[in-house]
């Protein structure tokens, strides 16, 4: 890989960790206020961070990014 994918690969990679990161305060964040408009369904309150949408995002577009590098890393 020349130079240029790295430099993107390092910047998608800080934006993917600090995005991360971010939410994983603010969900933080809104827990400890404890105001809720509705109530929170049972399945969902025991395993907040698996049945939550952002984070199956990013465990999402992490896999299909180490299939991306992969590929690129055999192909060259």
């Amino acid at each position: 890989m020349d130079t240029f994918s790295w430099m993107l690969l390092l910047v998608a990679s800080g934006v993917l960790v600090g995005g991360l990161v971010y939410t994983y305060q603010v969900g933080k964040r809104q827990k400890v206020q404890g105001e809720y408009d509705t109530p929170v369904g049972e399945k969902v309150a025991a395993h907040p961070y698996v049945r939550n949408p952002i984070f199956i995002a990013y465990i999402v577009f992490v896999a299909l990014l180490l299939g991306y590098i992969a590929y690129v890393a055999f192909q060259t």
